[in-house]
Order: C-alpha cells, then sequence, then structure tokens
C-alpha cells in the first residue's frame, strides 16, 4: 500500500507539471482548436413570453457525435454556466498525449482537456487535467473565478455530456495545491479508492484544506469529478475543483 500511494504521487506529480510546462508559453490569440465545424441546431428551446414570437428559437451546441467521428478518444463534453467552458474531453492511454495536441492529434500548445489515465469517465474519481494562461480566456482559465466564494455561489453547477446521459455535478470543495509543498497531498488525482474509508479520509482532507466552506456533503457512494488545472498567478500552484454527481 504504502508503494502504491508513492507511485500515485509521483504520476500526479509529473501530470501536474505537465500541465504548468506551457502556462507561460505564447499562446497567442488562437484556441486550442476551432470547433465551429463542429456545432449543429439544438432542439427548439420552451416558448416562453420571451421567444413566444419565434417558435423556432434554438442555439447551436457541440455535437459529440460529429466530435468522435474526428477523433475516437473524444469522451464527453464538459459545460458551465454561459459556457465559459465548453470543451470536448478525451482520454488517452498515459497523460502526456493531448498535453499539447488538439482533437486532430496535431500539436497545440494549449492542448486540449483529458481524463486521467487511469480511470475512465465512470470512475469512482473522473479527474480532467486541461491548461490555463494568464494571457486568455483559454481551456480551464475561468476555474480561476471559483477562487472568489461569490462567483462559486452564483454558479456551484456543471454539467457533462456523454453518449448515454447529462451528468450534473455540484462542487463541494476548491482547493489550492503546491507543488513544492510535500506536505500537501495529491490524492485527489485518484480515480479509486480501496475501501469507503480511504475515500471518507480524502473528502475530510479535501474539505478541510478548501479556500471556503461550501457547507455540502459527500456521502460513500457518491461519485466525484476533479478539474485540475494551472493557478495563473503561480507556476508552481494548481487550482483544484472536486464536486460530487447529483
Amino acid at each position: 500500500m504504502k508503494h502504491k500511494k508513492i507511485k500515485i504521487a509521483a504520476l500526479a506529480i509529473v501530470t501536474a507539471s505537465l500541465l504548468g510546462g506551457i502556462l507561460y508559453s505564447e499562446f497567442g490569440t488562437k484556441k486550442s482548436y476551432d470547433y465551429s465545424d463542429y456545432y449543429v441546431e439544438s432542439k427548439p428551446s420552451k416558448i416562453t413570453k420571451e421567444n413566444k414570437d419565434n417558435e423556432e428559437a434554438s442555439e447551436k451546441e457541440l455535437s459529440l457525435f460529429l466530435l468522435k467521428e474526428t477523433n475516437k478518444d473524444v469522451v464527453g463534453i464538459l459545460e458551465f454556466d454561459d459556457r465559459i467552458i465548453y470543451e470536448p474531453i478525451v482520454q488517452a492511454p498515459n497523460n502526456e498525449y493531448y498535453v499539447r495536441k488538439n482533437i486532430n492529434k496535431e500539436y497545440a500548445n494549449a492542448g486540449i482537456p483529458f481524463v486521467s489515465a487511469d480511470g475512465n469517465i465512470d470512475s469512482k474519481n473522473v479527474v480532467i487535467y486541461g491548461h490555463s494562461s494568464k494571457w486568455n480566456n483559454i481551456i480551464f482559465t475561468p476555474l480561476m473565478n471559483y477562487v472568489n466564494q461569490s462567483y462559486y455561489k452564483d454558479h456551484p453547477t456543471f454539467q457533462f455530456i456523454t453518449e448515454n446521459e447529462t451528468r450534473t455535478y455540484q462542487i463541494f470543495a476548491v482547493i489550492n495545491v503546491d507543488l513544492n509543498n510535500l506536505d500537501d497531498s495529491l490524492e485527489f488525482t485518484q480515480s479509486n479508492w480501496d475501501s469507503n474509508n480511504a475515500f471518507n479520509a480524502f473528502l475530510s482532507d479535501s474539505i478541510n484544506r478548501e479556500l471556503y466552506k461550501t457547507g455540502l456533503t459527500v456521502d460513500p457512494e457518491d461519485k466525484l469529478m476533479t478539474l485540475v488545472t494551472c493557478d495563473t498567478r503561480d507556476n508552481n500552484k494548481r487550482i483544484i475543483v472536486i464536486a460530487k454527481k447529483i
């Protein structure tokens, strides 16, 4: 067990470090990929007073089918309020593959968000890594908003769209991790735990380390999603957003 934890910690540091490696690179004005070709018309909105004169009122949305046609590694779409984050999510056999590749598997400095290779979208904890930039609002940069409790209160949930369902997650902890601090636990990178006791210990540690109190509780049977990105204020730190499926 001790060796397993050391291995997990080592892998976590490597992956987290890869995210930070290009935090201060020149992203320019381009996003990692232009997804305009993957938008389709959504179903007509429910008729309201605001759109009663336009029964065909609709908005475009990313097509998971079209995205997967281009790249079979696409496993879902992450969507936040107002689509401040609206990104396809991929998964590869290793965590290095998509750090600097786009959906076409071509070089892209900002990469594409990816699920940790040691789990999958049905794991106890779905860990997703993505880049941030202090210059541009790319990929996971908007997660920096959650440093402020007032923003969290207005935007406590997000969605993850898969082939079979649309999941809603409620954020219960926002953590700031220092990679230089050897006492800072990296257990948030785990996809599974060996027992409920180990899982509960992780939850207690996460809640004790959160930047502010959310007041939410998590049960042993809950499933989690953890989003990891660079802290744009300090290249050695990471912003961790942990949510439970509701």
